[in-house]
């Protein structure tokens, strides 16, 4: 069963976080998808189905929801939507701040007819403050979110990531904060209304830029693949990935150990990024009569970090994806099957993706139907009860064996909750992010470990490895991200789990996953970029045959928090079975889930599914253009004719505006790049925020292509308390990303934020407080090498 079964769900959001309901019933819970009596704006969005008027968009987000009309603005519409919310759990909306209050339908009114109900509110920028009534768009949202400036190549502007990411991290967030708070309602019995920012979602999502630029405010460059690269092969490109000494010598062996690339110096990482023109060059000329996925496999069996870089029709027929049944059919009209992915985990070895297509605008599912199940979980809950604010999140015991981002950032969720998150690592095999600078801190680190005790523990120490599984007798959560096969070669894969502690509830995230013909390939963000069809869309449409990409790791942090949301759902499926479960996210399947849609147009119409760039079919301008200062850009887009005048007067209705063409969509999407030209001579003058205070002041969606500088400062972020200092010793005080909601309740404990443990800090503390174990017994172990302090110098590996 799984694990949100009983769960009843109201869905109004449109456009922005769809996917937050969508997520809600992959995991079990009923959702009824609300639209209008004209439809959800969301089924004019593009990619559309062969008759042009199916739209892919909305078939992908809502997926498995049940389907219900009603007019918000008539009182016969909003007394069927308060029937159904005396018997949800929970609301999802995305309207404009202010209007459903305007409806007499806000969420201060609803928590006082309904205070069971947790209603959250996805907005662009949030509830309220300086850009609460701004103009957003998905655009907006990468650009003020600090997910544009970094993508693309110098000579050129910023380039969108493919996909809607702003508005589906944001569903994401949603899906958390939802779970969050309906967890919590078990001991309260209470609701919350949670306040979710995009902006907000998407700055958490931007490689701790905030932490490192508090700390040492400069600006990384656009630089395309950057230490990422990409070569070319005979059929395509590879992505390769050679950063510590092993992994080189490993690939000179393979090539034969030419004599330019043999000099002692490029043993060390930074010799190599200063020749790497050079050294690319002597590669792809090895790897010229070679294909891309046969490179990438013999790189695999030697050890180094590798994977081919797939178009969509590749992505969706290659072995590993057809092994993992990564994609399935769904029926997106009558008679017509589309491929759409599988959903975003495996539950105990079982796809939790939607087996029920989007609902069709003459569905009337005016009641919820799984009574007995709602029952169930309704008997668990605490009515009236007031329990301490937090009390439910600081009893919960989380053992965090993660490494890089992913694993991390899911523990991060809760310790910044006030759960006890321990993370397990030793000198001998530290979190790999923790050592990056040569040392055992730094403001990456920091971000995603702050708040978390560290058990400094050999995990191939018998010993040691006795320890944790103690440790894990007595805890709710566990969370590994380390390469396939790892755990179960230590004894802690997920049946020895269940064995350890049946109430367990665990996360596994491999690259490629745990299973499926490349399940072996090891791998960092920017390797699933390649394989899952990122890389290649991610670009200018005029240089398809040079990919321009992004130094990006996503998607790692996403994948963290895609993982907190099986994690909670776990959580609360355990209230009503007694039993633990196992999710496992592959990391090359997130991306290919938030561009569902794109795969499930490709298997329509094979080849069709291209890069585009910053273009979009929804208008023009659509676009990223430059700014007064050095590389600093904005973005602005037109939506509609009334836009584009708002647009023409707010620069001063000059005279190339003026052109009959342009008064029309079709007219300005074919006139593009002789718009954006003209209009870059307006943006040229004016530093970012001017252009987006002009533009926003005639309602025309405009923001900064922010970066850490910009996010440093904002206003918004500033006024919903977004940035978190951390006073962590040996560093000035570090700004650290903050979660993307808010709650109106002292339910949810406000984030504090606590230090980064040295490595070992609390390997004594511990073992002393929850192993039970005496001085002498601690010492003994240390000086056995099961445990340690921590190191008295770092340990170059």
């Amino acid at each position: 069963m799984k694990p949100l079964v009983g769960m009843r769900v109201v869905d109004l959001a449109d456009e922005k976080g769809e996917l937050c309901g969508r997520l809600l019933a992959d995991l079990g819970a009923e959702v009824i998808r609300v639209e209008p009596p004209e439809g959800a704006l969301s089924r004019s969005f593009g990619p559309f189905a062969a008759d042009g008027e199916t739209s892919l968009y909305f078939a992908h987000r809502n997926a498995g929801k049940r389907g219900l009309t009603l007019d918000l603005t008539s009182e016969d519409g909003q007394r069927e939507l308060k029937r159904l919310l005396a018997n949800a759990d929970a609301l999802i909306e995305s309207t404009r701040p202010g209007t459903l209050g305007e409806l007499g339908l806000g969420a201060s009114t609803l928590r006082v007819e309904f205070p069971h109900l947790v209603i959250t509110s996805i907005s662009d920028f949030g509830q309220d403050g300086p850009y609460a009534d701004y103009q957003g768009t998905n655009m907006v949202g990468v650009a003020m979110g600090g997910m544009l400036h970094r993508a693309g190549i110098p000579t050129k502007p910023p380039v969108m990531i493919p996909g809607h990411l702003a508005y589906d991290v944001a569903g994401i967030a949603g899906a958390q904060a939802t779970l969050l708070a309906f967890w919590q309602r078990f001991d309260t019995g209470r609701g919350q209304h949670l306040d979710v920012s995009t902006m907000d979602a998407t700055a958490a999502l931007s490689d701790w830029s905030l932490s490192n630029y508090s700390l040492n405010p400069q600006l990384g460059k656009r630089d395309g693949p950057g230490i990422y690269p990409l070569y070319r092969c005979a059929d395509g490109f590879m992505r390769m990935i050679v950063l510590v000494p092993k992994h080189w010598r490993a690939l000179l062996d393979w090539i034969g150990r030419p004599e330019k690339l043999c000099d002692p110096k490029y043993e060390q990482f930074i010799n190599r990024l200063i020749d790497r023109d050079m050294i690319k060059s002597e590669l792809e000329g090895f790897f010229a009569d070679k294909k891309k996925v046969e490179v990438a496999l013999e790189a695999q069996r030697r050890g180094i970090t590798s994977t081919p870089l797939l178009r969509a029709g590749e992505v969706l027929e290659n072995e590993h994806t057809v092994g993992r049944g990564t994609f399935h059919d769904l029926e997106v009209a009558p008679g017509v099957e589309a491929r759409f992915p599988s959903g975003f985990f495996t539950l105990n070895n079982e796809r939790t993706g939607p087996t029920r297509s989007a609902p069709t605008r003459q569905e009337r599912h005016d009641a919820f139907e799984n009574g007995d199940d709602h029952e169930a979980l309704l008997a668990l809950i605490v009515q009236g009860a007031s329990g301490a604010p937090g009390t439910r999140l600081s009893r919960l015991r989380v053992i965090d064996c993660g490494i890089g981002a992913v694993g991390v950032e899911a523990g991060r969720f809760f310790s910044d909750f006030g759960a006890d998150v321990i993370k397990i690592e030793s000198s001998d095999a530290p979190d790999f992010i923790r050592v990056i600078m040569s040392s055992y801190m730094n403001p990456s680190f920091i971000s995603s470990n702050h708040g978390k005790r560290s058990f400094g523990v050999d995990l191939s120490n018998e010993k040691g490895r006795a320890l944790v599984e103690r440790l894990l007798e007595d805890a709710d959560l566990f969370i590994e991200n380390n390469s396939a096969g790892t755990m179960d070669k230590l004894g802690l894969g997920a049946a020895d789990l269940a064995r350890i502690n049946p109430r367990l509830v665990s996360l596994s995230s491999q690259s490629l996953g745990s299973y499926g013909p490349w399940h072996h390939f090891s791998g960092y963000g920017p390797n699933t970029h390649a394989v899952s069809g990122l890389q290649y869309l991610w670009n200018y449409p005029e240089d398809e045959a040079q990919p321009a990409g992004s130094t990006a790791v996503h998607p790692d942090h996403i994948v963290g928090r895609i993982g907190v949301v099986g994690l909670l759902a776990g959580l609360i499926g355990r209230e009503r079975s007694g039993k633990g479960s196992h999710f496992d996210a592959a990391q090359f399947e997130v991306p290919i889930g938030l561009m569902g849609d794109l795969f499930a147009k490709e298997s329509l119409e094979p080849g069709s599914v291209r890069p585009v760039g910053n273009a979009s079919h929804r208008g023009a301008p659509w676009s990223c253009l430059p700014c007064a200062g050095e590389d600093e850009w904005c973005v602005i887009n037109v939506r509609s004719d009334a836009e584009w005048e708002a647009l023409r007067t707010a620069i001063g209705t000059p005279e190339w505006s003026n052109d009959p063409a342009y008064s029309t969509a079709e007219g300005r999407i074919a006139a593009r790049e002789t718009i954006d030209e003209a209009l870059a001579v307006w943006t040229r003058e004016r530093e970012p925020r001017e252009v987006m205070e002009t533009l926003q002041a005639a309602g025309v969606p405009a923001g900064i292509v922010a970066h850490p500088g910009h996010h440093m400062g904002d206003p918004q972020l500033a006024h919903r308390g977004y940035a978190k200092l951390v006073a962590q010793p040996d560093f000035e005080a570090i700004l650290v990303e903050g979660q993307a909601f808010i709650s109106d309740s002292d339910d949810l404990p406000e984030i504090v934020g606590e230090p980064a443990p040295l490595l070992g800090e609390h390997t004594r503390e511990v073992a002393s407080t929850l192993l039970g174990l005496s001085e002498a017994e601690i010492d003994a172990l240390i000086e056995e090498g099961a445990i340690e302090d921590p190191p008295k110098e770092f340990k170059l590996l």
